[in-house]
């Protein structure tokens, strides 16, 4: 029955392996506070073509999750760790 529901109803389907793609990737910035990715790191990471990772990544900016600092989205409230500074 699924499977029907998904091939009469492209959109809904599509709604919802976005919709499950946000709860992931919101998962993996919450596990993981310091991660900070590019689009096309998160959509290797994530393994979803582009479009597909920037609707998501979208989604979760304008709930107010993540921000984007300097390219590369990271979670609210957190800056990038940038290597080489503070080290002796």
């Amino acid at each position: 029955m699924a499977l029907e529901s998904s091939v009469l109803q492209p959109g809904a389907a599509r709604e919802s392996r976005d919709r499950d793609l946000v709860t992931r990737i919101r998962a993996e910035y919450d596990d993981m506070p310091g991660l900070n990715l590019t689009l096309p790191q998160a959509s290797r990471l994530f393994n979803v073509d582009a479009d597909t990772c920037t609707r998501a990544l979208v989604r979760l900016v304008a709930a107010g999750v993540l921000s984007v600092d300097e390219g590369s989205f990271v979670r609210r409230g957190g800056r990038r760790q940038r290597l080489g500074r503070g080290r002796g």
